[in-house]
């Protein structure tokens, strides 16, 4: 366990950039980026990082660390959007990340929460190669809405508790102490909150990954955009360019009262779309579960499916509950509340169905 730990710290930042299939940029092409680069990371007295480009029609740019050393990938669109003094805010703000050793944190989780994420491509992949038909026909397309479902809770327990809202607006601290210039970061920062959705692209960009980028990237579409908002981990922009303009480490309870933490891509129907979704789906496998066993045993065994049921249905209910408190905040409190009690009612049904069912047998 050591040693994979250490292999993972060592080289997560590398398999996250052969996932986009980023390419060191020369520096006899992009001389002057350098250039900024390096006096941003003098001025932040930290070591400057390598810069990577990868092929996107979306405007990212992101940092990933492989051992003592960072790496910042920044998109072909986001290169073509900005010059090299206006994509200087963007390289403060990735320094600041790096400055606040938040990297190694954000690239390993990156790593396991892609990885989950990703589960759902294969089990639409392993439903076309069995003979289940192509991609958009209805077979593949379900097989890859009950997996995500599955899979989204815990990925998005494992991004959101690296507290990423405040690692942003920490981030952003740190890029105006660098560059002394926060209207320009402020201005970009809304330039691309209201660019980036007008693009007709489907965002590629693997949900456990959102993290890693400085805006809200993820225009997903189609069967999984309900699942969109337990990702979602950056600021409101009002909330955001107000704490720049302020010059303030971290915004006050005011401010993030005033805004939604997560405008357009979040909703609270959405939300609870994507928890009940997950929560059936892991009724499903239950049921799965609970006809292996009964195959196997060759006769259905209350005691025993009730107890397998009581303890799987536990477990979902735990994951689902901290699912909830990690992804929607503090912002709906009473309708985390009811949803928890409601799940927690539900609970306790299918234990007195199987208790009387067994007192009855």
């Amino acid at each position: 366990m050591a040693i994979l730990s250490v292999y993972i710290y060592l080289s997560s930042g590398r398999w996250v950039l052969k996932w986009y299939k980023a390419q060191k940029v020369p520096r006899n092409e992009r001389s002057l980026l350098y250039t900024i680069l390096e006096t941003l990371a003098s001025r932040a007295q930290v070591r400057a990082p390598d810069l990577y480009s990868f092929e996107s029609e979306i405007p990212v740019m992101f940092t990933v660390k492989n051992g003592s050393n960072a790496s910042i990938a920044i998109s072909t669109a986001m290169l073509k959007t900005f010059d090299d003094l206006n994509l200087e805010v963007f390289l403060a703000h990735e320094i600041g990340h790096i400055k606040n050793r938040d990297v190694s944190l954000n690239t390993v989780t990156a790593l396991f929460a892609g990885l989950i994420m990703t589960f759902p491509e294969l089990v639409m992949w392993g439903s076309i190669l069995s003979g289940f038909g192509q991609p958009e026909d209805p077979a593949p397309r379900v097989f890859r809405f009950i997996a995500t479902a599955l899979a989204a809770p815990p990925a998005a327990t494992l991004v959101q508790l690296t507290r990423p809202v405040r690692r942003e607006f920490e981030a952003d601290a740190e890029g105006i102490k660098i560059t002394r210039n926060p209207k320009v970061l402020a201005k970009n920062l809304e330039f691309l909150e209201q660019y980036i959705p007008l693009q007709p692209v489907i965002s590629k960009f693997n949900p456990g990954h959102f993290h890693l980028f400085g805006t809200h990237t993820h225009l997903s579409r189609g069967d999984s955009y309900i699942f969109i908002s337990l990702f979602d981990t950056h600021p409101e922009i009002g909330a955001r360019t107000a704490h720049i303009l302020s010059h303030s480490s971290y915004p006050e309870n005011g401010i993030i009262k005033k805004y939604s933490r997560v405008p357009g891509y979040f909703d609270l129907r959405s939300w609870k779309l994507a928890m009940a979704s997950s929560f059936v789906s892991y009724m499903v496998f239950l049921f799965v579960i609970i006809v292996v066993v009964t195959f196997a045993l060759k006769d259905f065994n209350f005691l025993i499916n009730g107890g397998i049921a009581a303890g799987y249905t536990g477990a979902v209910l735990m994951l689902m509950g901290i699912t909830a408190k990690v992804t929607i905040g503090k912002y709906h409190k009473k309708s985390l509340c009811r949803f928890t009690k409601q799940f927690f009612r539900t609970h306790v049904r299918l234990l007195r169905y199987f208790v009387k069912k067994e007192r009855t047998r």
